[in-house]
């Protein structure tokens, strides 16, 4: 478990969920969840923004990220926003890992675009 002191930040997370249903076109239908004041800790690549792996040729770009309890409900293309001065942004979640400890998940980690 990720220690509580480390989760120096607050942000909102908008959650969209399919569910199960469609619209009269075909459409499924989404309903969307905000979750507000959700403890984190915003991470920044720093000036390396990019990395070259020799081996294969391949160019790894390093996002923005945000650090999240393990029972946060946050999936691919959900939004982030309402951080720390520096991160006051509206992110789109490029991809969510977790991280583990030594017996069970320790934290989220996801990864962020910038959109506004």
């Amino acid at each position: 478990m990720i220690p509580p002191a480390l989760l120096i930040h607050t942000c909102t997370i908008t959650h969209q969920e399919d569910t199960g249903e469609v619209d009269d076109y075909g459409v499924p239908k989404i309903s969307t969840i905000t979750t507000t004041g959700v403890k984190c800790r915003f991470t920044n690549p720093g000036g390396m923004t990019r990395r070259l792996d020799l081996a294969s040729g391949q160019v790894f770009q390093m996002l923005p990220g945000v650090l999240l309890p393990a029972e946060t409900v946050i999936a691919e293309r959900d939004t982030v926003s309402d951080g720390p001065l520096g991160f006051d942004k509206t992110y789109t979640v490029k991809s969510v890992k977790a991280v583990y400890g030594p017996t069970s998940i320790s934290h989220l980690k996801a990864e962020l675009e910038a959109v506004t």
